[in-house]
């Protein structure tokens, strides 16, 4: 009776064992670690970006039209905010500080760019294609003439997807947010062609190093902490100011359940102030980059955003530059398949990936204003990598800025020697692999190269 018992239970372990091995085969895969180059998706995006360069119109100085406007995006209380887990999508209670969406719309010529800023995470990339279709259908501009940013605030609204990952740093889903982010771009990209007038550009720059540090690698890596702005004026009226850096908006820690724009917020609304017009304040290279200065939450927020507005201010531009070159078109990057890590050297299998994560989108969107280019990437892309950029484009004679949450979104990018250490950008963030920065950056040192 004993040894049949025995047999059985052993049949049973066994049985069990088999079924964890078909699992365990079906559901995870070696990390895929081929170099991007060897790749058909490198290969098949460097061709359609070679063939949109070549199409290119030649360069052709017009005359600067600019129109800007922001519209109001606080949500009711009540819905979450996005950007820390450790809240678990508990409902925001008050709002802090008012929350907008702003948008900066440049015509020269035939060209138009239309910048839309929001103070929130990100522009949802299924909401992005909503407010594309909109965009197009009721104002006529396609999906290429448009730049989506965000300040990054991990105090927005929250509640926008329905994805495991998205509610995992969203909360659950809310219909009201989806039609905030549509109604208020509508309403602001409205208004910026509306007040559409001729204008002035300048472009500058200012060092801020005492507002960042690399939260990856600590002093062993580098950080991007140029400020970057160009500012749009008309006569001696500011029409608008385009400003980038690359902290994150993370001085709100998660414990914050207030509405708030968090760092930028303050440098926002400290420029609208001194100077008038808007101020669209965009997250640049923030992958790795964590901010720094004194007090605590909000104090410790504004003390930043108000030191980062008046280093702006102390160097401020002439806009001199009435006429200009603009370009402004969209790149798409195939990518390679989800690579969402369970260990250094195991990933989930694909079609197990896309359960918890939807990523379809992936396109580097290019605004240039002669000289100076802004570069929207898809990601959270390291600053160290746009660090690379800005140089091989200073060696062009040529201004960048990177910025992130282009209305696509694939995760962290960092560079590829960094892809083995066992960190939150590195391993639970990074979803394509350990070469997906290396490859953006070449793509964008390709534009570069040749779009003049």
């Amino acid at each position: 009776m004993k040894s049949k018992f025995l047999r059985r239970f052993l049949q049973i372990i066994v049985g069990i064992l088999v079924v964890i091995l078909m699992l365990l085969a079906i559901s995870i895969r070696r990390l895929d670690r081929t170099f991007y180059r060897q790749t058909d998706y490198y290969k098949h995006t460097v061709a359609q970006l070679e063939k949109t360069l070549k199409l290119l119109p030649p360069p052709v100085h017009n005359q600067l039209l600019v129109g800007a406007a922001k519209a109001g995006f606080t949500p009711p209380a009540g819905i979450p905010l996005a950007g820390f887990g450790n809240r678990k999508g508990a409902p925001s209670t008050s709002v802090h500080d008012s929350l907008f969406v702003r948008s900066i719309v440049l015509q020269s010529g035939e060209n138009l760019a239309c910048i839309i800023g929001y103070d929130a995470l990100i522009c949802p990339p299924h909401i992005a294609r909503v407010i594309e279709d909109s965009l197009r259908n009721r104002l006529g501009l396609r999906p290429g003439q448009i730049l989506f940013t965000a300040t990054h605030t991990h105090s927005g609204p929250g509640g926008w997807s329905n994805g495991w990952v998205e509610e995992q740093f969203a909360g659950p889903p809310d219909s009201r947010v989806p039609a905030l982010f549509v109604d208020s771009t509508l309403v602001v990209v409205k208004r910026a062609l509306h007040q559409i007038k001729p204008g002035s550009y300048g472009i500058g720059s200012v060092k801020a190093p005492s507002y960042i540090h690399n939260r990856l690698v600590g002093d062993e890596g580098e950080v991007d902490d140029e400020l970057v702005y160009a500012t749009f004026s008309s006569g001696r009226k500011n029409i608008a100011v385009f400003v980038t850096y690359s902290a994150h908006a993370t001085v709100l820690s998660g414990r914050n359940f207030l509405f708030s724009g968090d760092y930028p917020g303050y440098l926002e609304r400290k420029l609208e102030s001194t100077l008038g017009g808007v101020v669209l304040f965009a997250a640049a290279a923030v992958g790795s980059g964590s901010p720094r200065g004194s007090g605590e939450e909000f104090e410790r927020a504004r003390n930043i955003g108000n030191a980062l507005a008046d280093s702006l201010l102390s160097h401020f531009p002439d806009a001199r530059n009435p006429n200009c070159t603009l370009r402004v078109f969209r790149i798409s990057a195939e990518k390679h398949d989800l690579q969402i890590h369970i260990s250094e050297n195991w990933r989930l299998a694909p079609w197990l990936a896309r359960r918890f994560f939807h990523a379809e989108d992936s396109y580097l969107q290019v605004v240039s204003l002669d000289r100076f280019l802004v570069l929207g990437s898809p990601a959270e892309f390291s600053s160290e990598l746009a660090l690379k950029v800005k140089r091989h484009a200073q060696e062009k004679g040529m201004k960048v800025t990177v910025t992130s949450f282009n209305g696509c979104y694939i995760g962290y990018v960092t560079p590829s020697k960094y892809a083995d250490l066992a960190e939150y950008e590195t391993r639970l963030m990074s979803f394509f692999g350990p070469y997906t920065g290396d490859y953006l950056a070449e793509l964008m040192n390709r534009i570069v190269d040749r779009i003049y």
